[in-house]
């Protein structure tokens, strides 16, 4: 996404590097986040009204946009952070941090709406069984933030499952889940850290595992597992580095480098 141009790009990945495919209109005005499910790619734009619009990815790398794809938000100016399909493209799920709400639209293209635990809905990770697991930065307060887990059904209606679950860390933007649906990890932005909540895979609910499970760059905000979820990635804007981790069996996470010196602030960060 390509926020301040209001376009968003394909590339190719080769080994040799990336390979430039496509740039398109975002359908609407600042994207921040976008999604893919089976070559559909949808965006979400924060500017303006706010919105979402899909695409399609053909066999060539280029975005394509999809007629009548383009939907409202549950309101205006709702200040939106992330999009993301769940339930095999089913559902697409998007967090309103000024509107403190969890939307969704379904395959007919309905709205279904949730209030948030605690104020100002982030991130989140897709876990197990249409469970999702959304930071809440509590408008940066201290020590306010938390985690909370919802259930999505297949026609998008959201409920609470548990939360808001506190760490006592500041401004948690950002959630990673492992690929066993075991563990989450929420990077604070405020606090410098990440902190590690335990998940129960059949209910979704969550505790608290390790308030501060490993010390950040300045300004920690997105982060990755490798495929294999045995590597934690932290990006970290303040300091222009990135942090990698070791996680272990238990869900506990070892420093094992930090790299510096790239031309910054970074925003978002992908790993394969």
């Amino acid at each position: 996404v390509n926020a301040g141009s209001n376009s968003i790009t394909s590339f190719k990945v080769t080994n040799q590097g990336l390979i430039l495919k496509s740039t398109v209109n975002s359908g609407g005005e600042r994207p921040v986040s976008i999604t893919e499910h089976n070559n559909v790619v949808f965006v979400l734009n924060a500017g303006g009204d706010g919105n979402i619009s899909g695409f399609k990815l053909g066999n060539d790398g280029i975005l394509y946009p999809i007629p009548n794809s383009t939907k409202p938000l549950s309101a205006s100016g709702v200040a939106p952070a992330q999009i993301s399909f769940i339930h095999d493209g089913r559902v697409l799920v998007i967090t309103e941090k000024g509107s403190n709400k969890i939307s969704t639209y379904n395959q007919h293209g309905t709205l279904h709406t949730l209030t948030s635990a605690n104020t100002t809905p982030f991130g989140f990770a897709v876990g197990k069984n249409g469970n999702i697991f959304v930071s809440e930065a509590a408008g940066g307060a201290p020590g306010a933030s938390t985690l909370s887990s919802y259930h999505i059904d297949y026609s998008g209606v959201i409920s609470l499952i548990e939360g808001p679950v506190g760490a006592n860390q500041s401004a948690a933007c950002w959630v990673v889940i492992t690929n066993n649906g075991k563990y989450a990890y929420t990077t604070n932005t405020a606090s410098n850290n990440v902190s590690t909540f335990k998940v129960n895979t059949s209910s979704g609910s969550i505790n608290i595992s390790d308030p501060i499970s490993a010390t950040t760059g300045m300004g920690p905000i997105d982060a990755a597992l490798s495929n294999n979820s045995k590597y934690l990635y932290v990006l970290n804007p303040g300091s222009n580095s990135i942090d990698a981790f070791v996680v272990g069996k238990d869900g506990g996470v070892t420093s094992l480098q930090t790299v510096t010196g790239f031309t910054g602030p970074g925003v978002g960060m992908a790993v394969k």
